[in-house]
């Protein structure tokens, strides 16, 4: 007990001048004059799981009566994190602006055979998601953008002029004062979390290593922020390589084929920063509301952003969209290149970070393996690329038109 109370005191006194004398301003404190890219008031998913939203394959078409309209816009600056909520989104050539344009990766060290090149050896950045065990906790790592105000240069500390992203996480006390930064956390004389920024562009002039990241079976050459990455994060996620956090190479994006339209018919050849493989994704509120009432007994409350989509639909019934081939948002068309590919991360829950153990691919894989391209996967929502490469507008309520319908066939990576 004495020894406890020798060290009880210490920290109480060291917690209060950390809050009141040395902590410095939070980040949107020292982002005055910046604006953060929100939606205009409540967010549109508040009612979601409205009875009004549920219907099934087999309800009468009203499409005549009740047209598709866009109910949420999403962007998920940083891979595999949290998303943040619009009410309108700008849309170029590689999807939605700032939409996966970072992403945290971890220097691996790759399995190789027992003759293989020193090259081949080497360690190297790989992206990470929650699709892996362990790195559920992803889903507590929040973005906000901070955009500049029009006609604001460079700011004194040399950063580019578009604003900032700035990283928010629960504080995870580590190393030898771990035992007293818990309890000054417990005693509430810590903030519960903690934050880094970066620029959204990097000034003309930057010194960031552009090295190689692998994702899936592309390895570009992007921007290496890791200077920035505090080791709180590294505690956080539970990671014990060294973790970093990348920025896409504003002239070097991914270029997109497989089902993707050609630039011969196109006009321009699509590409991407850090998403899997197109630019836009759209996912049904109906179809997911479908979903949802199969699994309630497992998953009480299923939202829509287990699916990380970029746009949310609302209109007729559930899974009309599975032969979408064109549609038009607004006053801009899409090509609705083929169905979304299901893998197991709509299994974590993105406002707890909890993972289930089967739910819903289990169900999904039950009655959604749809597609003769990936028979044993299943689907839900489609990838678009928009018709146009030009930064064009989206906003919540525009209508959608169903242009052209016809089968799908995914072609894998």
């Amino acid at each position: 007990m004495d020894n406890f109370i020798t060290y009880l005191f210490p920290a109480i006194v060291a917690g209060l001048i950390y809050r009141l004398i040395i902590r410095r301003p939070n980040s949107e404190l020292s982002l005055k004059g910046y604006q953060k890219l929100t939606t205009n008031g409540a967010s549109n998913m508040h009612d979601e799981y409205d009875v009004r939203y549920t219907k099934s394959a087999s309800t009468p078409d009203d499409s005549q009566t009740n047209k598709w309209k866009v109910k949420a816009l999403f962007i998920h600056p940083i891979k595999s994190c949290a998303p943040v909520e619009l009410s309108s989104a700008d849309v170029d050539a590689a999807g939605f602006t700032w939409d996966r344009k970072f992403a945290f990766a971890e220097l691996l060290k790759p399995q190789t055979r027992l003759d293989a090149s020193e090259a081949e050896k080497k360690a190297k950045w790989t992206f990470r998601t929650q699709r892996t065990p362990g790195l559920e906790k992803l889903a507590n790592v929040k973005s906000e953008i901070w955009l500049a105000p029009k006609g604001h240069n460079q700011t004194s500390t040399g950063l580019e002029s578009a604003g900032f992203l700035v990283v928010k996480y629960p504080y995870t006390p580590s190393g030898i004062l771990a035992p007293v930064l818990r309890i000054l956390l417990s005693l509430g004389l810590l903030p519960v979390e903690t934050s880094f920024r970066v620029p959204l562009n990097p000034p003309q002039d930057h010194q960031y290593p552009i090295e190689q990241v692998t994702i899936w079976r592309d390895s570009p050459n992007w921007l290496n922020y890791g200077v920035h990455v505090p080791v709180s994060l590294s505690a956080y996620l539970g990671v014990s390589n060294p973790l970093t956090l990348f920025r896409v190479e504003p002239k070097s994006y991914r270029e997109v084929y497989r089902c993707a339209p050609r630039r011969e018919n196109l006009g321009y050849q699509p590409v991407v920063g850090f998403a899997d493989a197109y630019p836009v994704h759209l996912l049904n509120l109906s179809s997911v509301r479908d979903i949802g009432d199969k699994i309630k007994t497992a998953i009480p409350r299923f939202s829509a952003k287990r699916f990380r989509s970029n746009i949310l639909v609302v209109g007729p019934n559930a899974y009309n969209e599975d032969d979408w081939k064109k549609v038009r948002i607004g006053d801009h068309v899409f090509y609705c290149a083929c169905h979304t590919v299901r893998c197991r991360l709509p299994n974590v829950d993105p406002d707890t970070a909890e993972r289930h153990p089967v739910e819903p691919d289990k169900i999904l894989k039950s009655f959604r393996c749809i597609d003769d391209g990936d028979p044993l996967n299943a689907c839900l929502g489609l990838q678009l690329v928009p018709a146009e490469s030009q930064t064009f507008q989206l906003k919540i309520g525009d209508e959608i038109e169903v242009l052209e319908r016809g089968p799908h066939h995914y072609i894998k990576q």
